[in-house]
């Protein structure tokens, strides 16, 4: 039996209303998945009437910068009891030490949290084996100097007697032909050795920053 044209066509109609409905659901379930998925991935991490707080318990560290130390081969959890993850916000920027062992040997890693949902690990100057500058994801202890507004990273072994290096670092910005890049600017290099083991000489400094004449700055 032939179906009058008005009603075949009302039938068609329906099937793609039924069709268009059930896709939109569909896709709409997925965004929601995905939003939700986000929510797994990211945990806030709230600066609001803080210029720093730290985090001693590993349960508690942000899913995404626990990820970003792991990918960095950074064990943290060793030892954040003692060091605890130290969140930091000054000169308009928002970082986080985190301490990692590396076999028997241990240094800060530096992340930049301009962007709380992906946390950057960041190379600051250091002094090259044999002369002048170089870079380094592992700089050493790192103290923030609040007062002072600088950074001291200390490195060195626990064979007596030895030697130690400290790096004094600012933040601040390097000038570039394009655009000023925020960074971490070395100001002062010293040093120290132990004569004795168990007693440590006075620090000396090796180098130190001098105001760039002007025509070395790109404006």
């Amino acid at each position: 039996m032939r179906l009058p044209a008005s009603i075949l066509s009302l039938l068609v109609t329906a099937i793609f209303l039924c069709t268009s409905i059930t896709a939109t659901s569909a896709e709409d379930g997925s965004g929601g998945d995905a939003q939700q998925d986000a929510r797994q991935r990211y945990d806030s991490i709230s600066f609001a009437g803080r210029t720093e707080f730290e985090i001693s318990d590993p349960a508690l560290v942000p899913r995404q910068l626990a990820l970003a130390a792991e990918q960095s081969a950074c064990h943290y959890k060793d030892d954040i009891k003692e060091l605890p993850i130290h969140f930091i916000s000054a000169e308009n920027r928002k970082l986080a030490l985190v301490f990692c062992r590396f076999g028997v040997m241990g240094s800060h890693h530096v992340f930049d949290l301009t962007d709380l949902r992906r946390p950057k690990l960041l190379e600051l100057p250091f002094t090259a084996r044999k002369e002048g500058f170089g870079t380094t994801v592992r700089p050493g202890l790192i103290t923030w100097k609040r007062d002072a507004g600088v950074f001291e990273a200390v490195t060195g072994t626990d064979v007596c007697p030895s030697s130690e290096i400290r790096h004094t670092y600012r933040l601040g910005s390097t000038e570039g032909w394009v655009s000023s890049v925020a960074s971490f600017v070395v100001v002062r290099v010293e040093v120290r050795a132990a004569s004795v083991c168990g007693q440590d000489s006075e620090w000396t400094t090796t180098w130190e920053a001098s105001p760039w004449p002007k025509s070395v700055v790109v404006r």
